[in-house]
């Protein structure tokens, strides 16, 4: 295997990066966290807070946002073979990460990804995760309300 090798394949991963960045930024998963004031990082792909901010940015913004990360990790695609590895050891830890997760949170997580949930929804499935009674709905909706709408995210 030669340097050419591997900068083809670290482009062709590069490429298939930056198509599953889009995916997921536009996916069911960040309809429903945008639902409970979260979306998903662009750098990690986890969950973060949203701030009131990321309700009007403008597409030009998120146009910008994007070239700027694929211009940022273009050049370790030169890393050849490294850059191989990292992606590679990346996507084998996304695929791995629920298999010692308990069945609640497997449950939950493919929800969020599969299933177009309401707010309900979404608070309901965090307090099956979190172990909390059923019987505490609607003081944790009338927190999780509260909590957007002192960010600006949500009006009552």
């Amino acid at each position: 295997m030669n340097y050419e090798t591997g900068l083809g394949i670290a482009a062709l991963f590069w490429i298939y990066s930056l198509i599953t960045l889009l995916i997921a930024v536009n996916s069911c998963q960040e309809r429903n966290l945008r639902k409970v004031g979260q979306r998903l990082s662009w750098l990690t792909r986890r969950p973060k807070p949203m701030d009131a901010e990321d309700l009007t940015r403008p597409m030009w913004k998120k146009v910008g946002k994007f070239l700027l990360l694929a211009a940022i990790s273009l050049p370790f695609v030169l890393l050849s073979w490294l850059q191989v590895l990292v992606i590679v050891g990346t996507i084998l830890y996304e695929k791995s990460k629920d298999s010692g997760a308990p069945a609640a949170v497997r449950e939950f997580r493919w929800k969020m990804r599969n299933i177009d949930m309401s707010f309900d929804d979404i608070v309901r499935e965090s307090l099956k995760v979190t172990g909390t009674p059923a019987e505490q709905f609607e003081e944790q909706r009338a927190a999780t309300i509260a909590e957007l709408v002192a960010k600006g995210l949500r009006h009552p």
